[in-house]
């Protein structure tokens, strides 16, 4: 899933491991995931107001794992995307997975601050599968083999002999 998500989408799944760590959590949580998607730009940005979500990030380089919930809901939002249309999931895919599968302390605070299953309904809708304002991680370049590298500077060494030895 995480080489077919957005730029913002992988920046609020980035957030997770210090928003867990910062509440003394071995795993990462639903609770973590709400707490990061609250006001990531992108896509989800218009839906969000009053006070931004307080977010405390411990740095560190630990392997925190997700739980079972945060799992299946990570896989829930690769699922509406795929059945969006959508070639990447994005903040909006999270948000949705959220407010729909959550649990109902996070979806109550989520649609405070104006984030609702209506709402992200019509988010999703409104894009129709598309990308929105939200931006593809880049696609690494493929590197040429080896093999085939070194196959075409002989062959390119070898027209040049021949052009020199026997002229044009």
């Amino acid at each position: 899933m995480f080489e077919r998500t957005t730029i913002e989408a992988r920046d609020v799944l980035q957030q997770l491991p210090g928003l867990a760590r910062a509440g003394g959590r071995a795993r990462m949580t639903l609770e973590d995931m709400a707490a990061a998607v609250q006001d990531a730009p992108g896509n989800t940005a218009p839906l969000w107001h009053g006070p931004p979500a307080e977010k405390t990030l411990v740095p560190g380089d630990q392997h925190v794992p997700f739980d079972d919930a945060s799992r299946a809901l990570l896989e829930e939002a690769a699922a509406l995307a795929q059945r969006e249309g959508a070639e990447h999931v994005g903040t909006e895919h999270l948000l949705a997975a959220l407010v729909r599968t959550g649990p109902q302390d996070i979806v109550a605070r989520l649609a405070e601050r104006g984030a609702t299953a209506e709402s992200v309904d019509d988010l999703l809708a409104g894009l129709h599968g598309g990308i929105g304002i939200e931006r593809p991680a880049a696609k690494p370049k493929p590197k040429m083999p080896r093999p085939v590298a070194i196959a075409l500077l002989v062959l390119l060494v070898a027209v040049l002999f021949v052009f020199c030895v026997w002229g044009p």
